[in-house]
């Protein structure tokens, strides 16, 4: 794989694409979500360069302690130089914004994104190092995805729910993730080298599991086939990410992050079937 592209992780770029397109499929239906073709692509372009430059950017700032964490990327496997990997950063996050402040009319989705940037530029100036304060600010860049889709298609209010849920499940993922870098992050104080593990991950469970009961009041929403569909799919996202929580319990934190993440993915798809049969 191109050394550039491994850093901006193309798989996290593709699935936030999607998100997009599910955030604004979930808005508006799938019968009127054709007259907004054209913006949901320009959004979906655009959040693919926010998310690449992001990731570059923090690879950037974690360079000293991917050495132990993620040797294989591409900073430290002396596949890119830090500058370069800077100067990358900072031309895709340009041009995500150039784009949506000049092709669309609509200039809603551009402030969501540029509050994100500020976010992202905060997260990595401080905030990372700050305890839950940084999982709270890479839980609002995961969420803004969604309100970002449903202001390109002019109706945010629908994908409220994915918003505020995709905040917890982000939250509670990242906190499992400073567990699992916790012996090579030596440089930042996160929130287990502050509180401990076993706190940390009682607090993960009590964010997931706030998370878990706000999933269910959303079922309101549906009827007949589609609360069929939305209970069963949220039901077995919500299985996936207490599975995450019970296999971090058990000290295997990457799996612990990466069923909570799978999980996320499944309470996505929930939204799009169930938003689809409504």
């Amino acid at each position: 794989m191109n050394r550039y592209i491994a850093l901006t992780r193309p798989g996290n770029a593709i699935l936030t694409s999607i998100a997009v397109i599910a955030g604004a499929f979930i808005a508006k239906g799938p019968e009127d979500i054709l007259d907004f073709q054209t913006e949901i692509a320009i959004c979906c372009v655009s959040a693919m360069m926010l998310v690449g430059g992001g990731n570059a950017l923090n690879d950037y700032n974690d360079r000293e302690s991917d050495k132990k964490n993620h040797p294989e990327r591409p900073i430290p496997s002396g596949k890119i130089s830090a500058e370069n990997a800077l100067t990358f950063a900072q031309i895709l996050l340009g041009l995500g914004l150039v784009i949506l402040i000049f092709t669309l009319d609509n200039k809603m989705p551009f402030v969501i994104a540029l509050l994100g940037v500020i976010t992202l530029i905060a997260y990595e100036n401080g905030l990372k190092a700050a305890g839950i304060a940084g999982n709270i600010a890479v839980g609002l860049m995961s969420g803004a995805v969604f309100l970002y889709a449903g202001m390109a298609v002019n109706d945010p209010g629908p994908t409220i729910w994915m918003f505020g849920l995709a905040i917890l499940a982000t939250i509670t993922r990242e906190i499992v993730k400073d567990i699992q870098d916790l012996e090579g992050d030596k440089d930042r104080f996160t929130l287990p080298a502050r509180i401990g593990i076993g706190v940390s991950l009682n607090l993960a469970t009590l964010i997931l599991l706030v998370a878990i009961g706000l999933s269910y009041t959303a079922i309101g929403q549906f009827e007949n086939m589609a609360w069929n569909a939305y209970v069963g799919g949220i039901t077995l996202a919500n299985g996936t990410m207490l599975f995450g929580i019970y296999n971090a319990n058990q000290e295997d934190y990457f799996m612990g992050q990466k069923n909570i993440k799978q999980g996320m993915g499944i309470a996505m798809l929930a939204f799009i079937v169930a938003a689809g049969l409504n």
